[in-house]
């Protein structure tokens, strides 16, 4: 089950890159997510759209899997590629690695929050 995940998110295309932005996203981004998913870098992969919102957070891809797998990837070539692919294309571009819920739980068995 996965314990890790990496939160790849951005704003908007830069200006008059709309076509050229989308295009990457849909025709060779999510074909790639695909192949890493058949090739068991992660358990899942899903990505986002968000509606206006005042914010500078317009768009996500979210995967699912063991940390070290997710951890491994982020140091391909391909990853770094693709990452730089995206950053050309889309303002405010990053990677944040972190834990779903059941990551969530194995960290705070190591971490126990103290009683206040």
């Amino acid at each position: 089950m996965a314990n890790a995940c990496l939160f790849i998110g951005w704003n908007r295309p830069f200006p008059g890159q709309d076509k050229e932005a989308f295009g990457f996203l849909v025709g060779e981004a999510r074909p790639l997510l695909d192949k890493w998913l058949e090739q068991g870098w992660f358990e899942a992969r899903r990505i986002y759209g968000l509606t206006a919102h005042m914010g500078d957070l317009n768009g996500c891809i979210i995967v699912e899997g063991d940390r070290a797998k997710l951890d491994e990837l982020r140091r391909t070539d391909e990853f770094e590629r693709f990452s730089i692919g995206m950053s050309k294309r889309f303002d405010r571009y990053g990677v944040v690695p972190g834990v779903t819920e059941q990551g969530m739980a194995t960290v705070l068995q190591r971490n126990p929050i103290a009683d206040r």
